[in-house]
């Protein structure tokens, strides 16, 4: 029995295998790569690295631009759950309901995901230009002539205007998250509340919002995920300005390793991103009193 019991073992093992070469070799070993060169002042063109320990963290603590950056991805993340979620949340019960045209909605909803980042980053560019974009010519034609900017090229105004991008992109594909997660729960629960007395509001918060805890959890940790995989949006947009005022850590990181020649520093930021997007994730999972072995079961 119990040699049986190895053999299957090992069969299960061996059809594990290549899966497990494939993310040794695509993402434990450029992790590993990144960590090494993190502890090297390298310019990523020559040969030549020169060792200096952890030199390149107390830099990046040093550096206030990093701090800037890594503030903006924060917002992003913060501002991404608080508006992001609830709305989402409210389109999805508003498309449950099996409404006339639920169906199409859902599509245009989701239609933001479907293009890609770079696509959609200069789809924006266009309408937020200050000669022939579509936002100040509406402007113009409502009389607001006031109002009207260089959207993307202003300090006060261009991390706002991305930000709206961002939300308008990753709403529809939660919408989509819950409405999945809104179909799982028995419509014999909302008739039992209504027969008690209980309206939409009550309904939402007592019952569907319990519900959907483990959903809305993957969705924040989407949202934290998200923020610092933002940098072909933000670089096509803005590339991080102007005066750094768009500057998220993964478009900082790539400035100093392709446009400073900066690698190993570069390496390092890419260390303290992994580690701050697990440390956010864990307290997530944390706080969903979910362990990260029940995750991933």
């Amino acid at each position: 029995m119990e040699t049986r019991k190895a053999r299957q073992n090992l069969n299960a093992y061996l059809f594990l295998l290549p899966a497990l070469i494939i993310f040794g070799i695509f993402f434990i070993y450029p992790n590993i790569e990144i960590l090494y060169l993190s502890l090297f002042k390298w310019a990523g063109v020559s040969p030549n690295k020169v060792f200096i320990g952890l030199i390149n963290y107390l830099d990046m603590f040093r550096d206030n631009e990093f701090w800037i950056s890594l503030l903006h991805t924060l917002v992003i993340a913060g501002q991404s759950i608080v508006i992001q979620i609830p709305i989402a949340l409210v389109l999805a019960i508003l498309l449950n309901r099996r409404m006339v045209g639920s169906g199409l909605y859902s599509t245009v909803i989701f239609l933001p995901m479907v293009v890609s980042l770079v696509s959609v980053g200069i789809i924006w560019t266009w309408i937020y230009d200050p000669e022939f974009g579509v936002l100040n010519n509406i402007l113009a034609v409502l009389g607001l002539e006031s109002w009207q900017t260089a959207w993307l090229g202003n300090v006060k105004t261009a991390f706002i205007s991305v930000l709206i991008v961002i939300n308008w992109i990753y709403i529809g594909l939660y919408t989509i998250i819950l409405m999945s997660g809104l179909k799982g729960i028995s419509p014999e629960i909302f008739d039992a509340a209504k027969v008690d007395g209980f309206n939409e509001f009550k309904i939402t918060t007592k019952i569907r919002v319990p519900l959907l805890k483990e959903v809305i959890g993957v969705i924040v940790i989407m949202c934290i995920s998200g923020s610092f995989k933002s940098f072909d949006l933000i670089w096509v947009m803005t590339g991080g300005g102007p005066v750094n005022s768009t500057e998220i850590v993964t478009t900082y990181l790539y400035r100093m390793a392709f446009r400073r020649l900066q690698s190993g520093y570069a390496s390092s930021i890419g260390v303290m991103i992994f580690l701050i997007c697990l440390v956010l994730i864990l307290f997530q999972l944390r706080m969903m009193k979910i362990s990260p072995e029940e995750q991933a079961e």
